[in-house]
């Protein structure tokens, strides 16, 4: 399953995805530099029973 953001900028679209993964897909040095996503991120939430849903970060 893959899932993915929407949202205006700044409503906290790659927070809700750490919070959910655990993982800051923002990882270019500039997005980090900027506080800002600048390309598509991506991040995988492996689940007990064996999926791993995939969020793509926009």
């Amino acid at each position: 399953m893959i899932i993915a953001t929407a949202g205006h900028v700044d409503h906290g679209k790659t927070t809700l995805l750490q919070a959910i993964t655990g993982v800051n897909a923002d990882r270019l040095p500039e997005e980090k530099k900027r506080g800002m996503t600048i390309d598509l991120g991506y991040a995988y939430w492996p689940q007990p029973d064996g999926r791993v849903p995939g969020f793509i970060d926009v």
